[in-house]
């Protein structure tokens, strides 16, 4: 299908000879990133083998001296399925008319792939807390208390999760909040119930 669409690319080098030969990539927890001056947007591909990261349910035993081990459960960030990852910049653009665009499949020469997008350049100053806060529950989410002490909200309208909603993600310009890769994803039943979305 990439292939039908024109946005195939086959790599000549591997992931870690671009690193080697390009020092100055930025690089990220998920993406690697470039600005075209050209078309004025963000071009930023995936590190490979993932495709970023979504936030799950995890469980993790603690220990106990005076008995059994107890359970603790909290939101981390795992890595996401490509379908997943797709999904979060299509709500992006559906839900804060954002303009991010698939520019690509790329196949690595171990068989690794990683897309790539583009996005608009925005520009302003990162927003504050109170000022992300301020701007979710006036579009009409719902703050959500999270125990692990993510930033998490919740529109009802979209059933769609924001996370990941800091000011290196949010961006204040003339008094407007443009949040830009805040991660937005559909909540599984785990994550409906460790965050009481649906109170019983």
């Amino acid at each position: 299908m990439a292939d039908e669409l024109g946005i195939l690319k086959i790599a000549p080098f591997s992931w870690e000879e671009l690193q080697v030969a390009e020092p100055g990539l930025w690089i990220g927890s998920e993406h690697f990133v470039d600005f075209s001056p050209a078309d004025g947007r963000y071009h930023k591909t995936t590190v490979p083998p993932v495709f970023g990261r979504t936030p799950a349910v995890l469980s993790h035993s603690v220990p106990n001296l005076r008995g059994e081990p107890t359970v603790r459960q909290a939101i981390e960030f795992v890595p996401a399925t490509p379908l997943e990852y797709l999904e979060r910049w299509s709500l992006n653009n559906e839900v804060f008319g954002d303009d991010a665009r698939l520019a690509s499949l790329i196949e690595w020469p171990d068989g690794a792939l990683s897309f790539g997008i583009t996005q608009p350049q925005y520009h302003g100053e990162p927003a504050e807390p109170r000022d992300i806060e301020r701007y979710f529950r006036a579009a009409g989410w719902t703050r959500l208390n999270d125990p692990s002490g993510h930033l998490v909200f919740y529109n009802y309208a979209f059933q769609v999760i924001a996370i990941d909603a800091a000011s290196r993600n949010c961006y204040l310009t003339d008094g407007e909040l443009q949040p830009f890769d805040v991660i937005l994803c559909r909540p599984s039943p785990e994550l409906e119930e460790f965050l009481r979305i649906y109170p019983v």
